[in-house]
């Protein structure tokens, strides 16, 4: 990679003293670990690096900081055409196997085009390289169209999130972030009008007729998948 002086000058405005910014010390590689952090955060604060001097411009467009930025400012839908540069900057995300950007194409294969095979395809990917968020949807997915084993091994991964309170924290963040990403968009997949029930006792449990999203009684893990299904099943009839 062509090497640029790392310095960057700011004038402030209304003032002669000049501020100055070393990267001399710093290897790139560090340089572009501490990017890709903040992409991963705020795709804002990413461009704002960007803008603020050249090394970190360059060094921005590096694969690795395009592959952990963060997409959730993006609209999944927008209402309009994509400029070029917004289109060239998703382009740049999936050449570089953003696990985010697979994670919402698997969204929008599923639940918009009910296209199972491109939405599995994305998601692999995505849950190869940790997606945590299509792990969930990929339970999600199984859950509706899947046969008795996946369903199994679903209901399992399930409950196992609720294990600890971390975990527990990070289902509640997947399930939130699904359900903000189907509320963008327009949900076609009939699957979730009558979605399936997989605990065998359904009148034995209260949670049925009153449950919420931050249950913690609920034992049964048949019972779990049948909440979690439920709550993502009421983004269909968001749009009725």
């Amino acid at each position: 990679m062509t090497r640029h002086p790392k310095k960057n000058y700011m004038m402030m405005k209304g003032s002669s003293i000049n501020c100055s910014t070393t990267f001399d010390s710093i290897p790139n590689e560090l340089i572009s670990e501490v990017l890709s952090r903040v992409a991963a955060s705020s795709l804002t604060d990413m461009f704002n690096a960007k803008l603020s001097c050249k090394i970190l411009n360059e060094i921005a467009e590096e694969k690795q900081v395009y592959q952990r930025v963060s997409l959730d400012k993006f609209p999944i839908v927008p209402w309009k055409p994509l400029n070029e540069k917004q289109q060239a900057f998703l382009n740049k995300c999936q050449q570089s196997e953003n696990p985010d950007f697979m994670y919402r194409q698997a969204v929008l294969d599923y639940f918009n085009k009910t296209d199972l095979r491109s939405a599995c395809q994305h998601l692999e990917k995505a849950v190869k390289l940790g997606h945590i968020g299509s792990q969930y949807l990929t339970c999600i997915i199984l859950l509706l169209c899947g046969d008795d084993e996946l369903i199994k091994a679903s209901i399992k991964i399930l409950s196992d999130f609720r294990k600890s309170k971390f975990t527990k924290r990070i289902l509640k963040l997947c399930r939130k972030k699904l359900i903000r990403i189907l509320r963008q968009m327009w949900v076609k997949n009939y699957l979730l009008i009558q979605p399936p029930t997989f605990c065998s006792t359904p009148n034995q449990h209260q949670w049925k007729s009153q449950w919420s999203e931050d249950d913690d009684n609920i034992k049964c893990e048949a019972c779990i998948a049948d909440r979690e299904i439920r709550i993502i099943s009421s983004t269909y009839n968001y749009y009725l």
